[in-house]
């Protein structure tokens, strides 16, 4: 997760403590989980490869 999207998350969950979440806050919210759970798959992908690669026999 990047810093930039780290400040979103909490201005978001501050919101959403608050009460103060509409909407648009809710697909925000919906987008940057997506996003952040994308590059996660993204970077277990990748690291399942690079294991894979070091397992191959010689």
């Amino acid at each position: 997760m990047s810093p930039e999207q780290l400040r979103t998350l909490q201005k978001l969950s501050h919101m959403f403590e608050e009460g103060l979440a509409g909407p648009k806050e809710i697909k925000l919210l919906s987008e940057l989980l997506a996003t952040i759970n994308h590059h996660k798959d993204f970077l277990e992908e990748q690291n399942i490869q690079c294991l894979n690669k070091i397992m191959e026999p010689f």
